[in-house]
């Protein structure tokens, strides 16, 4: 498929997990080459994803690619170097757009608060064994310990109900702290989330392209990419046991989704909002 549109430039930002790549096998098929296909078409392609910069940053050595990314659930945002020049900041070869509040500046505080009221509802990720930490991820050895070195979120594991979520939620606003529902975790964090993350690098983009000429993209698979998805022109879901709950969330959006899972749903997604541009009025074709 021709990736090309006319006088236009898709921003696409994507999960990884279940969306990227399969849930279970790991396997990115060949999403890697349609990247570089979508690069030469002058689009971008933007990873945002509840993995830590460590995991990201390994990944994308792995399959060769440089995209800039948001990572931690919208923690933190990190542009490649061959994107934007706005900051002076570094991470590695990436440039740091944004930062929230670390957890080392909450943590101890909050997992003590945590343990005195819910401390038969939920574990903490790092209080598992590294058996269990492995089982429940589906990760082990490096990329465990890389999922491990979290800046930005604790990890938790629920185990209580509904309703006893939902009052856990309410007691961590009180600490100016978010509780955000993943495929496998959830994660307390500061008050980000992928949506304000997106929100914040369409707006930067903007101020280097022709903001008439940028269409946003999301593609996403399960509730946390929920807000990433609120924010974009072209929201798409790919197949996924967790759609359930995105997918009620999103009610009355022009959403596009995958009839395959990951990773040839994503290919499918992408194909997919292009095919409904060029047959658009937006697309001057």
């Amino acid at each position: 498929m021709k990736f090309l549109i006319k006088n236009m430039t898709l921003l696409i930002f994507t999960d990884i997990d279940g969306t990227f790549i399969n849930n279970d096998t790991f396997d990115e098929g060949f999403n890697t080459e349609t990247v570089s296909q979508l690069e030469q078409a002058q689009h971008l392609v933007v990873f945002n994803t509840s993995k830590t910069f460590d995991e990201v940053d390994y990944f994308q050595k792995r399959i060769k690619t440089s995209l800039s990314f948001i990572c931690e659930t919208g923690g933190g945002i990190y542009l490649a170097d061959d994107h934007f020049k706005i900051t002076e900041s570094s991470r590695g070869t990436y440039q740091v757009l944004y930062e929230s509040e670390k957890i080392n500046e909450y943590k101890d505080q909050i997992q003590s608060e945590i343990n005195k009221n819910y401390r038969d509802d939920l574990t903490f990720f790092d209080d598992l064994s590294v058996d269990e930490q492995a089982s429940l991820s589906g990760l082990s050895g490096h990329d465990l310990e890389l999922a491990s070195r979290r800046d930005f979120s604790i990890l938790i594991k629920w185990k209580s109900t509904k309703s006893k979520y939902d009052e856990f939620k309410l007691f961590l606003k009180q600490f100016k702290l978010n509780l955000i529902t993943g495929g496998r975790f959830s994660h307390i964090c500061s008050e980000h989330d992928k949506g304000k993350a997106t929100k914040l690098f369409i707006d930067k983009t903007k101020k280097f392209f022709n903001s008439s000429s940028i269409v946003t993209v999301g593609i996403g698979d399960s509730k946390n990419d929920f807000e990433m998805l609120n924010e974009v022109d072209f929201p798409c879901i790919v197949k996924s046991p967790n759609n359930h709950l995105l997918q009620n969330s999103l009610n009355g959006k022009n959403i596009t989704f995958s009839d395959h899972e990951a990773p040839n749903g994503w290919v499918e997604c992408i194909e997919k909002v292009i095919t409904k541009i060029k047959s658009s009025e937006i697309a001057n074709v």
